[in-house]
């Protein structure tokens, strides 16, 4: 795991997970966008990115229009991506409110995020 500038980006199993903390508006969206770029680029290419937002403190329509962009980015280069959300969050309203969530999957939790991910003979189903 590892941490930079209020993110945490753990890389196990060809899948990224991103925690994105803070704020995510116009003044930040270029290092947000720069940091989870970045973290694409590393090797070896993970088959899943997930932005997970449960911990944002604020998020603008410009802060969703990046990661709308990042998701389209890891789209272009087949890789399979979606947002952690919490229910009822300022991250979740903005989520809805700007139609990101139409465009991105969107799941409460990681673990959720990653078994939809999974092939389905690979799942792992709580009991």
């Amino acid at each position: 795991m590892r941490e930079h500038e209020g993110a945490v980006s753990e890389r196990t199993s060809g899948v990224l997970v991103i925690e994105i903390r803070g704020e995510l508006d116009i003044d930040t969206v270029l290092r947000w966008t720069t940091l989870i770029e970045a973290a694409l680029c590393e090797l070896p290419a993970p088959h899943l990115l997930v932005l997970d937002l449960a911990t944002l403190e604020f998020l603008t329509a410009r802060g969703a229009r990046g990661l709308l962009d990042a998701m389209e980015s890891c789209r272009d280069r087949g890789i399979a991506g979606c947002l952690i959300v919490t229910p009822g969050s300022v991250a979740d309203r903005v989520v809805r409110l700007t139609g990101l969530g139409d465009r991105a999957r969107v799941f409460p939790n990681r673990l959720a995020a990653i078994a939809a991910s999974q092939p389905v003979a690979m799942r792992w189903l709580p009991g």
